[in-house]
């Protein structure tokens, strides 16, 4: 496991479950989410500078024009929703989403599709 792996393992082990909560709320910060995916992100460097998770994102380039034919959105709609997913931790680095927004939104899907 590299160093930039082992650093945002902690973080993901310290995702509050609450926050995933607001993907059931906002139908295009959810379209994000379902949207993220490794296929966005490239990492350039395995050594961040500290372990927060602002230096874990300065080691990865994100593709905001994919980002924006997956989503429908503008570039600048993109960068607004982006930093939101971002700020909240419902969007990893890694190009991974965290396991309870993953649940969270398996389980809504049963709900809807067992009706």
């Amino acid at each position: 496991m590299s160093y930039f792996e082992a650093a945002l393992e902690i973080h993901k082990e310290n995702f509050e479950p609450y926050r995933a909560l607001i993907v059931l709320d906002d139908k295009a910060l959810r379209r994000y989410v379902l949207s993220w995916g490794p296929q966005l992100v490239h990492l350039d460097n395995e050594w961040p500078l500290d372990n927060d998770m602002a230096s874990l994102w300065s080691c990865v380039k994100v593709d905001f024009s994919a980002l924006a034919d997956l989503t429908g959105h503008s570039l600048p709609h993109v960068m607004g929703y982006f930093r939101q997913a971002q700020g909240l931790q419902l969007i990893y680095p890694d190009g991974s989403v965290p396991f309870a927004v993953t649940k969270l939104l398996r389980k809504k899907l049963e709900e809807i599709t067992s009706v």
